[in-house]
């Protein structure tokens, strides 16, 4: 009996097919927030883009708004 899928595509010998892309390609994910600071996001007209503009200025930066716990020196 043969148990394959016939949906399943094999992707191993695919060739990328686009060019260089002007920006870094996005990868999608899922977060869990507080409801709060999904309404404050929400308040924005492109609320993802803000949480993005905020996330990568977070990293960017380096700075936290909370101090780390353990953070005595």
């Amino acid at each position: 009996m043969n148990s394959t899928n016939p949906t399943t595509v094999d992707t191993t010998n695919q060739i990328n097919r686009r060019g260089k892309q002007k920006k870094p390609v996005l990868v999608h994910t899922n977060v869990r927030l507080p409801q709060y600071v999904v309404d404050h996001f929400r308040s924005f007209p492109n609320y993802t883009q803000e949480l993005r503009r905020v996330l990568t200025a977070y990293v960017d930066n380096k700075v936290g708004i909370l101090p780390l716990e353990n953070d005595d020196d």
